[in-house]
């Protein structure tokens, strides 16, 4: 990070240097077992599918139980064997993001949110940076956090929307969890399937409450993605374009009406649900 800016007091000057050392100040997070030689994918795909329920919850005792084959799968990834062609690379720093969330959740102790999870040293205070932008990790000469591999390997690339459906941050009111991983030749039926899921969820993507569309707040958070990545559609009407039924005609009626909508209080409690 370069200082932009010419300080004129000891104030400014000292924070310039802070900012200057704030990439320093990152805790890298690793496996603790050796890189294997060949991909782990189809291991952890199989773990996936033991851990995360029906509705994209994640049984973390089952998870820690078969932590090894986690283990393996982020030492892979520390090595920087990025595929070359484009949609199978999306692909893959979607299931790195992932599954380095759900590895975070395990090295922090199954935190009882992640946002309770600190920055350490001189790192801002601010909600979420201890878990997603002040701890890092390794893919071969580069370090990255959850936050880089968000905004740089994924939004800034393609500038999907359906992006913010395939990703988990391990809180209640996240998009499910997908069952299995991202393949870049099936990413097209995997994305749109899961945006269908997320939108048509009442408690975790929309509902309509009389004339008032109610929301997921990360259309919010994120309200520029989701207006510019769809030539400047309100959100109803992107809404209703993965909606079904009685959803899509609610949304339809109300996209006429100038979109009258709020957003629901998010809850970042863990996304833990024991599976039967």
């Amino acid at each position: 990070m370069r200082c932009l800016f010419r300080p004129h007091s000891t104030a400014m000057s000292v924070l310039c240097i802070l900012l200057l050392l704030l990439p320093a100040c990152r805790t890298l997070v690793e496996s603790d077992v050796p890189a294997p030689r060949h991909d782990p994918s189809d291991l952890w795909e199989v773990v996936l599918r033991q851990v995360v329920d029906a509705d994209g919850y994640v049984d973390y005792d089952r998870l820690e139980a078969r932590r090894e084959t986690l283990d393996l799968y982020v030492a892979f990834l520390g090595t920087g064997r990025i595929p070359q062609s484009t949609l199978a690379r999306y692909a893959y720093w979607m299931n790195a993001y992932n599954a380095l969330v759900m590895f975070t959740v395990l090295e922090e102790g199954r935190p009882a949110s992640v946002l309770d999870v600190p920055p350490a040293g001189l790192w801002v205070k601010t909600p979420g940076a201890g878990f997603f932008t002040q701890r890092a990790f390794r893919f071969g000469p580069d370090r990255l956090s959850l936050s880089e591999i968000e905004n740089e390997r994924l939004r800034m690339v393609r500038q999907d929307i359906r992006l913010h459906a395939a990703i988990n941050c391990a809180s209640v009111s996240c998009p499910p969890l997908r069952r299995e991983l991202y393949d870049g030749r099936l990413l097209e039926r995997q994305l749109e399937d899961q945006m269908i899921r997320w939108v048509n969820d009442p408690d975790r993507g929309v509902r309509v409450e009389g004339d008032t569309a109610v929301m997921t707040p990360i259309f919010d958070w994120f309200a520029r993605d989701f207006h510019d990545w769809t030539a400047g559609d309100d959100l109803c009407t992107m809404a209703a374009r993965y909606a079904r039924s009685a959803l899509r005609a609610d949304l339809t009626r109300l996209a006429e009406q100038g979109c009258p909508h709020q957003f629901f209080e998010y809850d970042w409690s863990l996304n833990h649900r024991p599976r039967e």
